[in-house]
């Protein structure tokens, strides 16, 4: 079964929705998320305050979206990146794709994302999670992590150190290479996860 193509309507709303969603990713690189308003990213993104509404409830809306492409882009790229090697490889490579992604998000986006007032990050059943966890479970069944784990646990101590190294980079400026650093802390703290 084949998806129904859009109509120009349906299109056009898309094209309207990534416009305002755009609008508001750049205007919180440059203004932050906590002095940007809706008659702001309205404005840039050349749309009424009352068009903002039918696409967004609110401005927490926008960062929801960051969340759910985020989300998507692991279900798709990462899967597909990860899949057929060993577990241990897979979960380097899985925070590869996690540093590059908050690297083309930039500094102040990033910024903006890892404030203890986002509560995204521990939303249950995320996609993310839901990899990360399967292929730890993948690679206790097949003997390559030590199964004395549980993988939930295991999923929270990668997210914390991943998280960690990431708001360092933000402490930095982005003065160091993140994707390197990420890569290099990963790999050892995934050299322990071997069965003994």
């Amino acid at each position: 079964m084949t998806d129904k193509p859009l109509t120009k309507r349906q299109e056009q709303a898309l094209k309207t929705k990534k416009r305002i969603y755009t609008a508001a990713v750049d205007l919180m690189n440059s203004k932050g998320f906590d002095n940007l308003t809706i008659a702001d990213i309205s404005k840039a993104a050349d749309v009424s305050v009352g068009a903002f509404y039918h696409y967004f409830d609110s401005k927490n809306d926008i960062l929801a979206e960051i969340f759910y492409q985020a989300d998507e882009y692991f279900s798709t790229e990462v899967t597909a990146d990860v899949e057929d090697k060993p577990a241990l490889e897979q979960l380097v490579l899985y925070f590869d794709h996690y540093a590059r992604f908050n690297v083309l998000s930039g500094v102040e986006m990033t910024r903006q994302l890892f404030s203890s007032k986002v509560k995204f990050f521990v939303e249950e059943g995320r996609p993310m999670q839901v990899l990360l966890r399967d292929i730890i479970s993948a690679g206790q069944k097949r003997g390559e992590i030590r199964a004395n784990e549980d993988p939930a646990e295991l999923v929270r101590l990668l997210f914390v150190l991943a998280r960690g190294v990431v708001f360092d980079w933000n402490l930095y400026d982005g003065s160091y290479d993140l994707e390197e650093t990420m890569h290099r802390y990963i790999q050892r703290l995934v050299s322990t996860l071997t069965p003994e």
